[in-house]
């Protein structure tokens, strides 16, 4: 979840997205990780109204995945990782963003993977050379 898009969110808002030590707006900005901030609002970090939209940019989806690039993916039943994308759908869908960890690395240079639903294959997504989805096929 994240601190709403609008004007009207409460400190309690930021206070359950930062869970700062102290429930208080000076300890919201100390206990705020950077990257979760919004650049369109973050301003000077000193007013609740920074804190707009806070959270959203870093919403992430963990999904199973083959890790390697094979010339048929759909065969691959085996090396499966959890990777994560910027969708909201359960697995990855065009122009989403995929990672290996939690946000801070791009899928390796592009490829076609199986994306896989408890261990069987259950489509491929294609990304490109900065871990943008492309494409999505069925298997």
């Amino acid at each position: 979840m994240s601190v709403p898009d609008t004007t009207t969110f409460t400190l309690q808002d930021v206070v359950t997205e930062v869970n700062p030590t102290t429930d208080d707006l000076v300890d919201c900005f100390s206990d705020a990780i950077a990257s979760y901030f919004n650049s369109a609002y973050e301003g000077s970090k000193d007013q609740l109204l920074n804190f707009r939209d806070y959270g959203s940019q870093n919403a992430f989806t963990a999904f199973l995945s083959n890790t390697s690039s094979p010339r048929n993916p759909c065969s691959l039943t085996s090396s499966n990782a959890t990777f994560y994308h910027t969708g909201s759908g359960t697995f990855p869908a065009v122009n989403d963003t995929v990672y290996s960890d939690l946000g801070t690395t791009p899928l390796f240079a592009g490829g076609r993977r199986q994306f896989n639903s408890n261990g069987s294959g259950s489509g491929t997504y294609t990304v490109n050379s900065s871990g943008v989805v492309t494409s999505i096929g069925s298997c």
